[in-house]
């Protein structure tokens, strides 16, 4: 593809989108004419290839797809700063959770060697933490900045530390295995408010580390790499993601596996609760997103076919009304836990539909039903990351890497009046 030879940043809003006659990148299509938007998104699904591990046949899990609606309007665009000198950056093609978003305005990603924080109130970038190792993931939540390595090691800072202190920065060792990746980190509170980190490693390890001791208090081992792990919103469950078409619930105080989530082909990379504790999702590279009824784990809920990769990662609001799951690149699609819906096929996905007589019978309903309403934001580049803002999940932040065109996308949530006047009263 052609572009203009300016690299000066570029600010789209939705006015200037229309102004300039451009999409959310930034991207004026007329300049790449008789090639237009459509035709070259076409052209790149068609031609992409999803990187698999296992060779099951997708024709397995057709009979699992579950329809329906994806015309909804759930978060709509709303900034990005493109052609921004200090982008996004991702380091494993299939390790893709390097940005978190802590308030209703912070965002910490990663770029190049750093942990960087984009504020969207000033539209600033700036940088907060230095890797001494080769990155692999970051995390962050509230207080606490966390980078892993590949070769597993770990640094941490507090964020309200001086950016360029050394003194602030702990470093330390999760494994010395020569196959310790840290995969990846998920900063939560434990049953009695302490922070901890819930660490995912390629040596077959999930590692609970006491944040303030910065010291491992317990180890649980599985036969196959571990790739993410969740802790379940009362504590006591972790849901653990790996190189193996079966997840894994165990307890979160013996490492016992108390469920297995079957259903997946190939192996899987991203999970999570939702805050109610009932449902827990995981997403694979069998280009699915499979969410389980915790009361009744044996089989899938809800199959949700994604357009043409991997799910590499996964984010519930805290409010549970969506969840956000992220193609390797291009695709980011979000579903509505709340609403009902309509019988409408989805037809966009790599994954072709079910014949008539595969298929099960539709019916009108929310999760758990056939009809499931849901919304895809399409854009080009790899994505780093992706992160609702907390509590509210007003804005759902993506990080996208590349050369060109890579920056962080804002979304803002789509309100109804009602929701808008709960708020209101609440604040």
């Amino acid at each position: 593809m052609r572009h203009s030879d300016s690299d000066t940043d570029i600010a789209v809003t939705p006015a200037k989108m229309e102004a300039l006659l451009c999409d959310v990148q930034g991207i004026n299509w007329l300049e790449f004419a008789p090639t237009t938007r459509d035709a070259f998104r076409a052209q790149r699904i068609a031609s992409y290839r999803n990187y698999r591990n296992e060779s099951i046949p997708h024709n397995e899990i057709y009979k699992d797809l579950h329809r329906g609606r994806t015309d909804a309007s759930l978060y709509s665009f709303a900034y990005t700063l493109t052609r921004h000198p200090f982008k996004c950056s991702e380091y494993h093609f299939q390790l893709r959770n390097l940005l978190y978003s802590t308030t209703n305005h912070s965002v910490y990603y990663s770029h190049n060697d750093q942990i960087r924080s984009w504020d969207s109130i000033t539209k600033t970038s700036k940088r907060e933490m230095v890797a001494p190792f080769r990155l692999s993931t970051i995390s962050a939540r509230k207080e606490m900045l966390f980078m892993g390595a590949f070769t597993g090691e770990f640094c941490c800072k507090r964020i309200d530390s001086d950016a360029d202190s050394e003194v602030d920065v702990r470093t330390g060792v999760i494994t010395n295995d020569a196959m310790g990746i840290t995969n990846h980190v998920e900063l939560v509170d434990d049953r009695n408010g302490g922070p901890i980190a819930v660490i995912s490693s390629n040596d077959n390890k999930v590692r609970l580390m006491d944040m303030n001791r910065l010291q491992i208090t317990n180890e649980f081992g599985f036969p196959w790499a571990t790739n993410c792990s969740a802790l379940s919103p009362d504590k006591r469950l972790i849901c653990v993601s790996g190189d193996h078409t079966d997840s894994s619930i165990i307890s979160a105080d013996s490492g016992d596996e108390v469920f297995t989530l079957k259903g997946h082909i190939d192996f899987s990379f991203a999970c999570a609760w939702s805050p109610c504790g009932r449902y827990v999702a995981t997403g694979n590279q069998d280009i699915t997103t499979r969410v389980y009824d915790i009361r009744n784990p044996s089989k899938s809920l809800v199959v949700l076919p994604a357009t043409m990769g991997a799910i590499r990662s996964l984010r519930f609001t805290d409010d549970g009304a969506f969840l956000a799951a992220s193609e390797p690149c291009d695709f980011v699609h979000i579903y509505d836990f709340h609403g009902t819906t309509q019988n409408i096929p989805y037809t966009n996905s790599k994954l072709p539909l079910a014949s008539k007589e595969q298929q099960k019978e539709p019916s009108v309903g929310p999760l758990g039903t056939d009809a499931f309403r849901s919304q895809t934001i399409d854009f080009f580049g790899e994505v780093a990351g992706i992160s609702f803002t907390p509590e509210d999940g007003n804005m759902l932040y993506i990080g996208v890497s590349d050369h060109r065109y890579g920056s962080i996308l804002e979304f803002e949530r789509c309100r109804s009046r009602s929701d808008l006047f709960l708020r209101d009263v609440v604040l």
